[in-house]
């Protein structure tokens, strides 16, 4: 979906995304490993993507690490039934969308019960 969609779509449930990234400083996405201790780190500014220190075992770029993250969150894991390419970027988007409208609605849901919780907490406390 377009951006401008997707925004709409976060809007319905009261959502909004903004970035609270300053400008000139450096965002960092820690990339864990299954069979190893330690993990690699991306850094990312002024949309320059960079590993910290060369990473010991990955044949991936930076960008296809984080990339591969992103997608990979879940139980489903599509960086192994899609090349991490420019020509699946779209796709790639696309996943990455539903995956931050799911949790929007999630989050959604459990401030619903946050606030009843503590709606029948001033209740029973007013008793």
């Amino acid at each position: 979906m377009e951006h401008l969609e997707f925004i709409d779509k976060l809007n319905e449930f009261g959502i909004q995304i903004r970035s609270t990234k300053i400008e000139n400083n450096t965002q960092t996405i820690e990339i864990p490993h299954p069979f190893r201790i330690e993990s690699d780190f991306v850094d990312i500014k002024t949309f320059e993507c960079k590993y910290r220190k060369e990473p010991l075992f990955s044949g991936q770029t930076a960008l296809q690490a984080i990339i591969s993250e992103a997608i990979d969150i879940d139980s489903w894991k599509h960086s192994i039934h899609n090349e991490i390419s420019p020509e699946n970027y779209d796709k790639f988007r696309e996943i990455i969308q539903n995956k931050i409208i799911k949790r929007a609605s999630e989050i959604e849901m459990l401030l619903t019960v946050y606030f009843q919780l503590n709606h029948e907490i001033s209740n029973i406390n007013q008793i």
